[in-house]
């Protein structure tokens, strides 16, 4: 028998060895992952495309199915929903946001001096560098055109960047919304087709872990952005009774910031601040620990507890099933690695980790101990 088996072997070829084939397999995913963090400046609209296309996949697949709209009259549809929504968020809200980041940034010396001056210190030249540094980013179009103008050697390289990252932004988002469109139409048909390519032995498994992933990835998608718009809407407004200025800029930079769990925090200290140095700007007096700490903390604390007990629950019906430590630290990790990308796609890549461990890998493992 063991002769038998020793043929049986060696007439194997090296990738129908069980060993060899799934180490092949993680090798050859590890460098389709290399190659797409290498290409992630091209990739990036593709992976954006795709989870929007995921994410509202359900929508189209009800049309589809109850009302019987054709998948691409509905992709165009969605592509034109979201063009008129974008437009009208600039038209109407945009100018407001401007306004408050503009003058936000050409207040920003003052409010160092009312601080130096509250607490009797010296800036030195700290803030003349701040001032400088502002006074460099004022948008006067035609102050920045001189100084190109007169600087004809540095002209070339001024346009070929603004003009590279203009195109860049511009071809992003037109791709986006191109694959969208096509994704949002084949999405099924491609879900359908990569089932078939499945071995008949494993396919139960494999369908059954990435309906896990799908649901992790969806959940977290469709919840995210639904409760970021809630938040930041909630946030501009309590913060605008609280009286803290650049209320608006503050909620949906906050609101914006939800997406990724723990992060929208960074902005509960700057709106205290801003409302502290704004009062000590107006009023020349200590102000109140009520209007300053109180409301605006009041505020922020009330809505995360809403979207914690009320429409988190509501609106995403179960979560990565990741700790809050956890959380935190694949956040750092893809922020290092891919930037507010990165962040902003490392949570729902690591709960498909996790389902991975705990489906396929973590049994294994408690299996060979047990054997050993």
């Amino acid at each position: 028998m063991a002769k038998e088996s020793d043929r049986e072997l060696a007439g194997r070829h090296l990738w129908q060895i069980t060993a060899t084939r799934d180490l092949l397999v993680v090798l050859g995913v590890a460098l389709l992952l290399c190659l797409v963090y290498s290409l992630r400046e091209v990739f990036m609209p593709l992976l954006v495309a795709l989870v929007l296309a995921h994410v509202f996949n359900p929508v189209v697949t009800r049309l589809e199915k109850k009302w019987r709209w054709p998948r691409p009259a509905t992709g165009g549809l969605l592509v034109i929903i979201f063009l008129l929504g974008f437009a009208g968020f600039l038209s109407w809200l945009g100018p407001l946001l401007l306004s408050q980041l503009v003058d936000l940034l050409a207040r920003l010396p003052e409010y160092f001096r009312t601080l130096a001056a509250a607490y009797n210190i010296d800036p030195g030249s700290v803030l003349n560098q701040i001032e400088q540094s502002l006074s460099q980013i004022q948008f006067d179009l035609r102050q920045i055109l001189s100084h190109v103008f007169k600087t004809s050697g540095q002209a070339f390289g001024f346009f070929t960047t603004v003009f590279s990252a203009a195109v860049y932004f511009m071809l992003s988002f037109a791709l986006v919304l191109i694959y969208f469109f096509f994704f949002s139409w084949h999405f099924n048909t491609a879900l359908q087709k990569f089932a078939r390519y499945l071995p008949e032995s494993r396919k139960h498994r494999i369908v059954e872990i990435l309906s896990q992933m799908d649901q992790a990835i969806g959940q977290f998608f469709r919840g995210r952005l639904v409760i970021a718009f809630i938040m930041g809407v909630l946030l501009s407004a309590g913060w605008f009774l609280a009286g803290v200025p650049y209320w608006f800029f503050l909620g949906m930079v906050t609101g914006l910031l939800n997406v990724v769990p723990y992060l929208s925090i960074v902005t509960w200290p700057i709106a205290v601040l801003l409302k502290y140095v704004e009062t000590l700007t107006a009023g020349g007096e200590n102000p109140g620990v009520l209007s300053v700490l109180v409301w605006p903390s009041t505020v922020y604390i009330g809505v995360q507890l809403l979207e914690s007990w009320v429409l988190t629950p509501w609106i995403q019906s179960g979560q990565t099933n990741l700790s809050a430590a956890t959380i935190i630290i694949v956040v750092f990790i893809g922020g290092s690695l891919a930037g507010v990308w990165g962040m902003l796609f490392a949570i729902p890549v690591a709960a498909c980790i996790k389902v991975l461990l705990n489906d396929l890998i973590l049994p294994r493992l408690r299996r060979w101990a047990g054997e050993h």
